[in-house]
């Protein structure tokens, strides 16, 4: 057998079985969740928040979760059995940067009618994305194109936009510790569904959309640093409740 062909049949194999990687735990009639991390990038711990938010969201009794790595799996045939993506990384190292083809097929995914949820750093957008991916998103940071993104770390107070929405309805404005990502890149109109203010100015940092059949929602806020003492913003009770309600809604489930 060639090379070639060993590599080949290797490949297949992985996207084979990636998509029957077996949640925690099993919820009869749960929302199926493909928590998509990324690696241990030297400045966000996405592996130790993908646990944080595995258990949080398993907690609810609402979902069944599972964890992975490799975007290959977002070309499996077995990807249709989640009701929802949530993204947690940027994805910008070499080796977890998306391929053209992971990328057709993670946006002929939700245009299909399925979920995706964007957790900070997936939102930072890589020279190599089709346009596509923008418009999937809504806004994305860049430092590449008009106008540079900036980011902040500080306490921001935290204001619910559109009170009227089934993610943020009965919910009240609070304080949160986080990483800002303000003056995105922005494609469509943007209806942001909670804002935080900086400067002055409200910024926003989660807003949902439609892409095709599908649903999209997107969180500014979300890092996570690499020191040991370094809480994650999930732990935040008021923002770990808007997340999950948020996952909720882009899996087309009840908003609790």
């Amino acid at each position: 057998m060639t090379l070639l062909r060993r590599s080949f049949l290797f490949a297949a194999a992985v996207l084979m079985a990636a998509p029957s990687l077996p949640a925690q735990q099993k919820v009869a009639n749960g929302a199926k969740i493909l928590l998509l991390s990324g690696g241990q990038r030297n400045h966000h711990a996405y592996r130790r928040q993908a646990q944080l938010l595995q258990k949080v969201l398993e907690e609810t009794k609402q979902f069944e979760v599972t964890i992975c790595e490799d975007a290959a799996v977002l070309e499996a045939p077995g990807i249709n059995k989640y009701d929802v993506i949530v993204a947690t990384a940027d994805r910008r190292d070499p080796e977890f940067k998306l391929t053209d083809s992971q990328q057709r097929a993670l946006l002929k995914y939700v245009d299909g009618g399925k979920g995706f949820f964007s957790l900070h750093g997936f939102c930072c957008a890589d020279k190599d994305w089709m346009p596509d991916m923008r418009d999937l998103l809504g806004g994305v940071l860049a430092h590449f194109g008009s106008p540079d993104t900036k980011v902040k770390v500080g306490n921001f107070p935290i204001k619910i936009a559109d009170p009227n929405h089934p993610i943020t309805k009965g919910l009240a404005d609070f304080e949160h510790p986080d990483e800002l990502y303000y003056y995105l890149q922005i494609n469509g109109e943007l209806h942001p569904l909670v804002t935080a203010t900086y400067q002055g100015q409200d910024w926003p940092i989660l807003w949902a959309r439609n892409f095709g059949k599908g649903k999209t929602c997107v969180s500014v806020f979300g890092h996570c640093g690499m020191k040991p003492t370094d809480k994650d913003p999930l732990e935040h009770e008021p923002f770990q409740k808007l997340i999950v309600r948020a996952i909720a809604w882009t899996a087309g489930r009840e908003v609790k």
